[in-house]
């Protein structure tokens, strides 16, 4: 009998230390996945831990580390987790597939996404007119013969805007601006841009359509391309761009010349904005 209380009570223990180290291992376990420690443990030291450089991250060569902070919320989390697994060559910022594993990495960016940035939209100015305005013009309308998109009418949002400095667009003029911007550079001429940008009035435009193109064209619906290479296009399939072209410059505007020649070109968006909307 005694011996059976001594079994049951060596059972129990066994039971109860097996539970421990189970929990102990759970504990590692959820230690392992924590995004914070693990940026601490991985990036901190030339991050910093609030996502701005260090000493250390600024002294690095040939390029200062980067400034987490100011592009958090613009970059992907594909772009980060690219970066974290392969590095980026050229700089010291090494490969972590060999450190962290996928989940691990994740959990990274999670802490990452926490990073909030002020932009300072005066900044922003000072840069795009240091670096940008040869191309795209002080006003950003890109009149300057050399292709630029206008800017006063992208239809980027904020991260692409980002992506596009940071990384150029191939076969184009507009060449990566990452080493020539810092982060927080790039995150408030991003910012400036977007605040240059003209919202399109489509109840101003009824109204430009009514004086301007009625007369020809009874609905927004009913307006047919013309051309060859429009033949097999409907409206709603060609971008805002094409669709100026063809109002400034279309076969039939040597009727509705005088109409068209005096509109200017945020008219002309108000009119587009409203044939848009007439298309949904």
């Amino acid at each position: 009998m005694q011996k059976t209380k001594k079994s049951k009570f060596m059972i129990a223990s066994g039971l109860a230390i097996s539970m421990l180290v189970a929990s102990g291992i759970a504990c590692a376990e959820d230690d392992s996945m924590d995004g914070k420690k693990l940026y601490q443990g991985n990036c901190a030291s030339c991050h910093g831990m609030n996502g701005e450089p260090t000493e250390m991250g600024k002294s690095l060569k040939p390029f200062a580390a980067r400034n987490h902070r100011a592009i958090a919320q613009y970059v992907s989390r594909d772009e980060l987790r690219r970066i974290i697994t392969y590095g980026v060559k050229g700089t010291a910022m090494e490969a972590k597939k060999y450190t962290l594993d996928p989940l691990q990495i994740d959990a990274v960016i999670d802490f990452i996404k926490t990073f909030e940035y002020e932009p300072d939209l005066a900044n922003g100015k000072a840069r795009f007119e240091a670096v940008c305005v040869q191309c795209h013009g002080v006003d950003g309308r890109a009149q300057t013969g050399v292709g630029a998109k206008n800017l006063i009418y992208t239809k980027l949002g904020l991260e692409e805007i980002v992506h596009t400095m940071r990384y150029g667009r191939p076969g184009t003029l507009m060449d990566s601006k990452r080493h020539q911007l810092s982060n927080p550079d790039i995150a408030d001429v991003a910012n400036y841009v977007y605040s240059l940008r003209y919202n399109a009035d489509h109840k101003k435009g009824k109204i430009l359509f009514k004086e301007n193109c009625q007369s020809c064209h009874s609905t927004a619906k009913g307006i047919k391309l013309i051309s060859n290479a429009a033949s097999s296009q409907t409206l709603s399939e060609i971008d805002d761009h094409t669709l100026d072209l063809r109002i400034r410059h279309g076969r039939h505007v040597h009727k509705a010349g005088k109409h068209v020649n005096k509109l200017s070109s945020d008219e002309i968006q108000d009119i587009i904005a409203y044939i848009r909307d007439e298309l949904k």
